[in-house]
């Protein structure tokens, strides 16, 4: 009977049923049990110390529980891209990791007679491209470029280009600009320097020959095209303030002053003046397609970082 059943609903030669049926268990056992995934993590603490320290001396303040989450995402992803590297071999690849891994076994061993090829060989034996911070940055580096290489990106098109700007367009502003010459009294007093205007004013004189009653000044008497900010760079704030409560859009090709930096006091002649504006598409083509560009390279990095993080166990901490 059970020689009838096995011929009728298995018919062919019994190795091949023990064959299927062997399948078939490794099928499930494989389902049921599957192979653990590699780990990721948890994050380098010393590497999070550093973001954490270098973030603190940029803003002045502590990171705050979302910034450390941000530190452990990026490390995390650091980490995922050195792997994947590693496991295509990048390090063997790359004349930059040979010179690396050859400088420092030379600073180990400088009176080694052996050869290049031989020290590298055994730089790599010691796990120098596995603990060389420098070697690490660089496979990162590769890693990326490889991704986005692989990408196919396009240039980003007119009309890509044309939406870009309309989303951003109150982000692209020309700031106002001043051009002026300036007569340089240094420590006098504002009365002092109030005679030397009128002075200026009565005799009509030009720039050019007005700074000669003035003192020498290391940054220059003519300002072309500042921004305020510039300005306020070169001259510090309270000149700042004085020259734009002036209203320099309305007092172009006329003698302001005194007014007070922080060297002294000047007298001011307003030569050009464009106030804030908004740009054109044109004015920003380059730098929008830049932008766009570098965004499009970021999003194929991330695309790929999470595609193969779903291959890890991921341990955050």
């Amino acid at each position: 009977m059970a020689q009838f059943f096995t011929k009728r609903f298995f018919p062919g030669p019994v190795w091949l049923h023990f064959l299927l049926l062997g399948a078939a268990l490794y099928t499930v056992l494989a389902a049921l049990y599957p192979e653990p995934k590699p780990v990721l993590g948890p994050p380098n603490p010393a590497r999070l110390e550093v973001m954490a320290d270098s973030y603190a001396k940029m803003v002045g303040g502590l990171p705050t529980e979302a910034d450390i989450e941000r530190f452990i995402d990026l490390e995390l992803r650091d980490e995922l891209l050195f792997l994947e590297a590693l496991d295509r071999q990048l390090h063997l690849l790359d004349p930059v990791i040979d010179q690396r891994i050859l400088r420092n076994m030379r600073f180990l061993s400088p009176d080694s007679e052996l050869d290049d090829t031989t020290l590298v060989e055994q730089g790599r034996q010691l796990n120098m491209h596995l603990t060389d911070e420098v070697i690490r940055r660089r496979l990162l580096q590769v890693m990326t470029q490889l991704i986005i290489a692989g990408a196919g990106l396009d240039e980003p098109s007119e009309s890509a280009m044309k939406a870009a700007f309309e989303a951003r367009e109150n982000t692209f502003r020309e700031p106002a600009r001043v051009g002026f010459s300036h007569v340089f009294l240094g420590e006098v007093s504002k009365e002092e320097a109030a005679n030397i205007l009128q002075q200026i004013k009565a005799d009509a004189l030009p720039p050019s020959e007005a700074i000669l009653l003035g003192k020498a000044f290391l940054s220059g008497f003519h300002f072309a095209s500042s921004t305020w900010q510039e300005v306020n760079s070169r001259l510090g704030r309270e000149f700042t303030v004085a020259l734009q409560a002036a209203s320099p859009g309305q007092a172009v090709k006329s003698w302001l002053g005194p007014m007070t930096s922080v060297y002294g006091q000047h007298l001011v002649y307003v030569e050009t003046f464009a106030p804030e504006r908004d740009q054109r598409l044109d004015e920003v083509a380059d730098k929008l397609r830049w932008d766009l560009k570098t965004e499009a390279e970021a999003q194929a990095v991330a695309n790929a970082v999470a595609e193969w993080m779903a291959n890890y166990e991921v341990r955050r901490s």
